[in-house]
């Protein structure tokens, strides 16, 4: 069988790819800090040269792979958010399920972890950093938003202040599930990240309640009619 040969497009994605998966690889290894260039791109198989057609430094390269997972997160909530809604607690219930497991995905979450740190310690990287949490926080905004239109509720408070606060908690629940998983097992990280998303996002109760049964039903007194009096 013979091969296809890649065009030259193609082929500049392949190295991309490669790239950025054996940049993952070597920063969960030696962390961003201590990875080079060339460790990245001897893991890849390319030269420095192949690194720099792709990727001005290693700064992009790694928020290339944040933008990444969160660029393939997005696309289920933009398949359940995508309307129409019969029953908005079936929503809430399914969005709240996808979002509660978020924390189980190794792929990028020790990235975070490692942003937040290097962050800290380095003005440069903070200001890149913050520019990159605006486009996530617009986003999970966004999809807060999109929900309160088709379930027509309204947040618990302002969607901005909600994305903040439901990527802080997956960040730390992720964070305390892989430091102490015995504390905070698979179905306790589930629990509490649900828990959090369904306060935020809430539906009302159905109006249609149960009747109350006929036991709890009190029986109207009559009361007796007034005696005539005989005129005298």
């Amino acid at each position: 069988m013979t091969r296809q040969r890649l065009s030259r497009e193609q082929s500049r994605e392949q190295t991309r790819e490669r790239l950025l998966d054996a940049a993952h690889t070597v920063f969960m290894e030696k962390g961003f800090p201590l990875a080079s260039v060339e460790d990245i791109s001897a893991a890849a198989g390319y030269s420095r040269g192949a690194f720099y057609s792709n990727f001005e430094d290693k700064t992009q390269l790694f928020f290339e792979l944040l933008r990444r997972e969160g660029e393939e997160i997005d696309q289920e909530f933009h398949r359940m958010l995508s309307g129409p809604v019969d029953d908005p607690a079936a929503l809430q219930e399914e969005v709240a399920r996808h979002y509660s497991q978020l924390y189980q995905g190794d792929k990028c979450s020790l990235l975070w972890m490692e942003a937040r740190i290097v962050a800290v310690r380095d003005e440069k990287f903070r200001t890149a950093l913050n520019g990159f949490l605006e486009e996530r926080y617009r986003q999970i905004a966004e999809f807060v938003e999109m929900f309160s239109r088709l379930t027509g509720t309204a947040p618990a408070a302002p969607p901005r202040e909600i994305a903040i606060g439901l990527m802080a908690l997956c960040e730390g629940v992720s964070f305390s599930h892989r430091c102490a998983p015995d504390m905070v097992d698979g179905r306790t990280a589930e629990s509490v990240l649900s828990w959090f998303l369904k306060a935020s996002i809430a539906v009302p109760a159905p109006d249609d309640a149960p009747a109350a049964s006929p036991a709890a039903k009190k029986t109207p007194v009559r009361k007796p009619a007034a005696k005539k009096t005989k005129a005298a």
